[in-house]
């Protein structure tokens, strides 16, 4: 058997650890997974099938990032998942438009049912 690596998730994050964890995380459960620090021309450049945002990235608030990412045709369509430390995270969530989100420090079977909602994938495919 072999692995299923159709689905690709961006992992929008300033802190190069979160980022690889998340990586090694949601590679394990057979996702295809690019990271960066955010820029506009790297969402628009790289291809995913949804997207992990940081509530802070470059010193700019993840919420108003969302909404801009939600403006750009290219990318209205992808689902956003905001991850943040703040307590009122599903109010900002709803708020910027994201299709869902994970409370930091996270928890590994949250974050992968998160992305599961929207990502759902044989983990394993037929050879």
């Amino acid at each position: 058997m072999t692995r299923n690596m159709s689905k690709k998730v961006l992992i929008v994050e300033n802190d190069e650890d979160i980022r690889n964890i998340v990586g090694i995380i949601l590679e394990n459960e057979g996702y295809e997974v690019a990271g960066c620090a955010y820029t506009l021309e790297n969402l628009l450049t790289m291809t995913a099938d949804l997207i992990l945002l940081d509530e802070w990235v470059n010193k700019k608030e993840g919420p108003m990032l969302c909404k801009e990412i939600k403006t750009i045709e290219k990318l209205a369509q992808i689902p956003v998942i905001i991850f943040s430390t703040a307590m009122n995270i599903a109010e900002i969530a709803s708020n910027c438009r994201a299709n869902g989100y994970v409370h930091k420090p996270f928890d590994v079977d949250v974050l992968v049912t998160e992305v599961r909602k929207f990502l759902p994938l044989e983990k394993y495919a037929k050879v």
